[in-house]
């Protein structure tokens, strides 16, 4: 009898170790990639929330609505929506640009909505913003959005995670 016991105790044990691995190699639908967008400095709305009327200062803030376009930036995939919060006095002397956002930004793309977030220096260059979540096929997303700001607009180049 307890030679019974030990192999069913041992079947029961590798079935459990068969659903264990499937578990963990199984991918959810959109759970890694990289998708590329692009967004163009000549369309969509801006705002600027100036309290003081001193320039933009700590606490003033932009928000924004343009269409996003695909990697190439000859297809329109959706809409992006920015809030923007001063966290550095924002310049444009003769140094360059200076100054320090700290941005939300929400994509609505077919698939659904995805939510990214972060330190923005004021002015062209690279920056890394994480991805918070988002709706349908983003449910659950995590990972970073590399951000390239130009005077054209802006790239980003968003690895998912889950």
């Amino acid at each position: 009898m307890s030679l019974r016991v030990g192999a069913r105790s041992g079947l029961v044990a590798l079935v459990l170790v068969v659903i264990a691995a499937t578990l963990m190699l199984a991918r959810p639908a959109g759970a890694q990639g990289e998708i590329v967008l692009r967004s163009d400095s000549s369309t969509g709305t801006s705002t600027f929330l100036d309290v003081g009327h001193d320039g933009l200062r700590l606490g003033d803030r932009l928000t924004a609505r343009f269409p996003l376009l695909d990697a190439t930036g000859a297809s329109r995939v959706g809409n992006g929506h920015l809030e923007c919060v001063v966290q550095r006095h924002i310049t444009d002397g003769p140094e360059g640009p200076g100054g320090l956002y700290r941005c939300s930004y929400l994509f609505r793309l077919a698939e659904g909505h995805l939510i990214i977030e972060g330190l923005d220096p004021h002015g062209p260059g690279v920056y890394t913003m994480a991805v918070l979540g988002g709706t349908g096929a983003f449910a659950g997303a995590t990972g970073d959005a590399t951000l390239t700001d130009s005077e054209g607009g802006t790239e980003f180049a968003i690895s998912l995670l889950t």
